[in-house]
């Protein structure tokens, strides 16, 4: 089933401009193009399920022997980045991920293999995004297979749609591809503008202290006042000043459940 954008789901892989990316995929997997929402080259992957619940999880196919690089959630407030080549090296809470599909050069300079063709590199973006009251991450198993986790954070939002839970868009350069997808997921969501459209907010022209890397935890008001006095003496004024004493405190429920708990990594809800 091709549905656009060089994107589909054929025998059972998902297949992205003739390379598969994902192979075994589950039969309640489908892809939706995006063309009909003005968006730039990519589909939705969508999961059919008669399964309900505020938090579900659904397999969509392995991923292996591919280069990849994911950032996703490791405290409740931080994000940070993995690389692996497999599924099961994918992380809980994962908010982006990009696959290099096939090896090649992104610089306009094509590799030249035996037969004396020439392959480029094509770069997969996959950008889990929200539906509804549901907002979907990416995470991988023990069987290297992708999956799509679905949350409402509520007990009692129970039903989704199930058609528009991760956005695939790719190409031969890894920044336009995600450059592309965030724009076209911008375009479809209409809940947030692209930094291109963003203003600058005036401040990030003004030179400022941020007291986390001076004090870490232990901020004090002599501390914060010793070291604007040292600005002083040294002929510079700070324009505004950041108190950061780490922002706040997270503990888990002892209860928790142990499932959030992923590879020496804590994930919060």
């Amino acid at each position: 089933m091709t549905v656009g954008a060089g994107i589909s789901v054929t025998d059972r892989n998902l297949i992205v401009f003739g390379n598969p990316v994902l192979t075994d995929v589950h039969d309640n997997v489908f892809v939706t193009s995006s063309a009909g929402d003005g968006m730039i080259n990519g589909a939705f992957i969508g999961v059919r399920s008669e399964q309900t619940g505020s938090r579900v999880v659904f397999p969509v196919g392995k991923l292996e022997g591919l280069r990849f690089m994911c950032v996703f959630r490791f405290k409740l407030w931080w994000m940070t980045q993995r690389m692996g080549d497999c599924g099961q090296d994918i992380p809980t809470e994962t908010q982006f991920l990009i696959v290099e599909t096939s090896e090649g050069s992104h610089f306009g300079e094509d590799n030249e293999i035996d037969d004396g063709s020439h392959l480029s590199a094509l770069y997969t973006v996959f950008l889990p995004i929200l539906e509804g009251d549901f907002r979907a991450v990416i995470q991988g198993n023990r069987n290297n297979e992708l999956e799509i986790c679905l949350e409402s954070g509520d007990p009692a939002v129970k039903d989704f749609e199930g058609s528009r839970l991760v956005f695939v868009a790719a190409g031969p350069d890894p920044f336009d591809a995600i450059t592309n997808a965030v724009k076209s997921v911008e375009s479809h969501l209409q809940t947030f503008s692209h930094r291109e459209r963003k203003k600058m907010p005036n401040m990030l022209n003004w030179f400022g202290w941020c007291t986390w890397d001076a004090f870490y935890t232990d901020v004090t008001s002599e501390g914060v006042k010793q070291g604007l006095e040292s600005f002083q003496k040294g002929g510079i004024s700070p324009k505004f000043v950041i108190i950061d004493d780490g922002w706040q405190s997270v503990g888990m429920d002892p209860v928790a459940d142990p499932e959030f708990f992923f590879r020496g990594f804590t994930v919060f809800r």
